[in-house]
Formats: structure tokens, sequence, C-alpha cells
């Protein structure tokens, strides 16, 4: 053996960012699993039944962040930041047509955010009063 050899060998670069995708990919499916749980697979904003597929129509499951995922750091897997939406009333949150509003606050090292586990989470339209249901 020659001297300047350290070991054990430095990983690979690929072998960890391997497995750093890996545990994003647990962190976000265990995020998913407990979201979709406590919405009982309905809209949290106009109470629709949605379905997991993959076919563009209204009933739809998608997953809507209170805090972007652009900003929101270590919120993004957090399932107080995550809620279940159908694909009419995602658009309108992601258009801003409509906003998210509620009293029930949960606290991190970044801050104040709002709870998407609170059962009082209510949506407000642009005029500031409280949507309708379809």
């Amino acid at each position: 053996m020659s001297e300047h050899r350290t070991f054990p060998k430095p990983v690979p670069q690929l072998v960890a960012r391997e497995a750093r995708d890996r545990a994003i990919d647990q962190a976000w499916e265990a995020c998913k699993r407990r979201v979709d749980a406590r919405d009982g697979y309905s809209c949290r904003v106009c109470g629709r039944r949605v379905v997991k597929t993959l076919t563009l129509c209204a009933e739809r499951l998608e997953r809507h962040h209170l805090v972007p995922r652009s900003i929101a750091g270590p919120l993004w897997a957090d399932p107080r930041n995550v809620l279940v939406t159908c694909t009419a009333c995602h658009g309108r949150l992601t258009r801003h047509e409509i906003a998210p509003s509620g009293t029930e606050r949960f606290t991190t090292e970044d801050g104040s955010f709002l709870n998407a586990d609170s059962p009082f989470l209510t949506f407000l339209d642009s005029t500031g009063h409280p949507t309708m249901t379809d």
C-alpha cells in the first residue's frame, strides 16, 4: 500500500446524490400518504371526491403547498403545508383567484405558517369573501 492513499475511499458523488434523491422521494411519499389520509381523498376547497389518476379530469387528486415549494425550504414535505385539491381548485389556488385563510398556525425556526392540519381552514376569493362549494 502506498502512503498517499487514504482509506476508506470517498463515496462517489453519484452514489451520494442517489441516496439524497431516494431520501427526498421517501419523505415526499410519506407526506402524500399522511395528507391523503387526513383529507380523506376529498378536495379541501370544494369537498369534491378526488381520485389518483393520470387523466386530466375534474376529479384528479392534486396536492397544493400553502407555502410554495420554491420558498418553503424544509416545509416542502411537511404535511402541515400540503392539502388535497381537485384539478379545478388547484388551478384557482395557483392563480391566486382564491387564498387559504385561518387562525391556526404552526411555528418552525423559519417562521409562523398557516396550518393545513386545521379543520377550520377556509378559502377566500379575491374580494375577501368565502368561496362557495361546487
